[in-house]
């Protein structure tokens, strides 16, 4: 099947196209590279004692030397292969991702030579995981559907797991619920934390585990309590480590390219720049970088620590947005306050103090007016020559999480917890107010509000509903009461993080810790979830524009895991 919308409850029940176009694998029809083709640089089976030919599983080929993956699906006679396109000839090693199953090996990949005149074959034969295999494949959605505790208990704990570390973290610990509550206390979210880099925010700095730092509150006690629930302090599991179906139909026609970026690097926004590379900010560094996709060569610039001295402030940028019409990247300095500006050409830095903090500015419909738009608690209307800023009031207060500019620099927002969203029309700087309804929301889903979003060529404006598991549609040139929709992910704690419409008929979203990408059809309701070939940690999501085969793509940042991948689908 490749409707998903019943998942949830069988699951509870049981100019990109140059950058695109320079790469050695992906190629502008990608619609004509079904898997099991003629012209096949490596191909084979994947199968196992229990299941004999296996659909779904992930193949991932990577050459001696590159640090370009790619990555394709076998179909369901469990055939796989790979166009000669992707593959240059060479030594390549091949992995595989399927929860349940692993490659009997002693490195968990395979070698195989690929050569220009004759495709390679490598059959692949899976073996079941043993329990703590199949602990480290789990993602977040499969621990919460395992986990033997209430809807609401599993909301208010551990959905915000994931802007630190997945939850394979709580589950594989051994503490005691007393000893839980002093990790819980300690465990404090910063921003710009990974599970490479920890920081701390700046205040609790200088007393953080010391006698004076005080006892673990009610909630760090609740928390305490759920995950001693959960975890191996009273010996292993006793609950059944559950896991999803792999892709079937569409979900297996698809092609994935994965680059490696250097260790360090934490990817939060990725952007096509006006040079057909991907530019991308760091969660947790001073820094923005520039991946070629050609060469898979990464360029890196940082600017310098912008926090008030002693301050202790955490390094790190949470959104990274533009280019505009002169190619330059606007990005939030977050704890340390204000906006950097980088221009590609003399790559060089500007800092502002602006209003709207260390938080984002849109520049996506500068190219109307000239303007860029900052907010919080107000709306900042800012001339990108002078910097000259309008402050722009509403009779409520302009709440954000992200904001969005459409064609004509009309601005919208959210926070993650409002109820309503907001928007100001460019030229008479009126606010206008668009209540978000309660329903529907997607399974796990118990809250509303928007964390990223972007609009589209119609002007309607998209965004994740991340705590209500929905994807959001906020169309003003609606009749009244009938300017939004809402689109309930039908997967479990999916938790969407972005929402990116395609002008095809398609929307885009990904869950921030499902290791899954979502495509809706607008015109027939169908979704189509795609696994991605390693974890991810997904925040903004940035569209591949459709190529001559009529299909968008997606690209994504791994946050925690130095890694972007482009996701090209080939069937409608």
């Amino acid at each position: 099947m490749t409707s998903r919308r019943s998942l949830g409850a069988s699951l509870l029940g049981a100019v990109v196209l140059l950058g695109v176009a320079a790469l050695q694998g992906p190629v502008a029809n990608v619609a004509a590279q079904q898997p099991g083709s003629a012209d096949a640089a490596l191909t084979g089976t994947v199968s196992s004692a229990e299941e004999r030919r296996m659909e779904g599983v992930l193949v991932s080929a990577k050459r001696d030397g590159s640090t370009r993956i790619t990555t394709v699906v076998s179909n369901a006679d469990g055939v796989y292969a790979f166009p000669r396109g992707r593959l240059e000839p060479g030594r390549y090693n091949v992995s595989i991702r399927a929860a349940g199953y692993v490659l009997p090996t002693p490195t968990s990949s395979k070698p195989v030579v690929i050569t220009a005149d004759a495709a390679a074959r490598l059959d692949l034969s899976l073996r079941t995981s043993n329990v703590l295999e199949r602990a480290l494949q789990m993602t977040d959605p499969e621990w919460l559907a395992s986990y033997p505790l209430d809807d609401k208990t599993k909301f208010d704990v551990f959905r915000d797991c994931s802007r630190c570390h997945t939850l394979r973290r709580p589950s594989m610990s051994t503490y005691n619920k007393d000893q839980l509550a002093w990790v819980m206390k300690r465990m404090v979210y910063s921003a710009g934390s990974s599970p490479m880099t920890f920081q701390l925010p700046g205040p609790q700095t200088a007393t953080w585990g010391r006698a004076e730092w005080g006892e673990p509150s009610p909630q760090n006690h609740r928390q305490a309590e759920a995950i001693a629930a959960i975890n191996l302090s009273d010996g292993m599991w006793d609950y059944e480590l559950k896991t999803l179906p792999r892709p079937r139909g569409k979900e297996t026609q698809v092609i994935y390219t994965t680059w490696e970026l250097p260790a360090t690097s934490r990817p939060h926004d990725t952007r096509i720049g006006l040079d057909g590379a991907i530019w991308f900010n760091h969660f947790n560094d001073n820094a923005l970088g520039r991946l070629d996709l050609k060469t898979g060569e990464t360029k890196q610039w940082r600017w310098p620590y912008r926090g008030e001295k002693g301050s202790f402030e955490p390094t790190g940028a949470r959104t990274m947005m533009g280019p505009d019409k002169q190619g330059r990247f606007y990005i939030g300095n977050q704890a340390q306050d204000g906006l950097v500006v980088f221009d590609p050409k003399t790559e060089t830095f500007k800092f502002l103090d602006l209003p709207g903090g260390g938080e984002m500015m849109d520049v996506s419909g500068s190219h109307a007016d000239g303007y860029g738009w900052r907010s919080g608690p107000d709306a900042y209307r800012i001339n990108l020559e002078t910097w000259e800023v309008t402050t722009v009031k509403g009779p409520k207060p302009l709440a954000r999480y992200d904001i969005a500019a459409d064609s004509k620099n009309n601005l919208f927002g959210a926070g993650r917890g409002s109820s309503y969203m907001w928007r100001v029309d460019a030229k008479t700087l009126q606010v206008s107010y668009y209540d978000i309804p309660e329903q529907p929301r997607g399974v796990g889903g118990l809250g509303g509000g928007m964390r990223r979003g972007k609009t589209d060529g119609q002007d309607r404006m998209w965004w994740g509903g991340f705590d209500g598991n929905f994807i959001g549609m906020l169309d003003p040139k609606q009749p009244a009461g009938k300017e939004m929709k809402l689109y309930p992910v039908p997967f479990p704690w999916f938790f969407p993080y972005d929402a990116h419409h395609d002008d095809r008929g398609y929307t885009w979203t990904g869950g921030i810790t499902a290791d899954r990408v979502a495509r809706l059809n607008l015109d027939s309701g169908e979704w189509n979830f795609y696994l991605l070939p390693f974890e991810a940690n997904i925040r903004d999501i940035d569209l591949n524009p459709a190529t001559q085969s009529g299909l968008s793509g997606l690209w994504v940042g791994h946050t925690h895991q130095g890694l972007i991948t482009l996701i090209e689908p080939l069937a409608r």
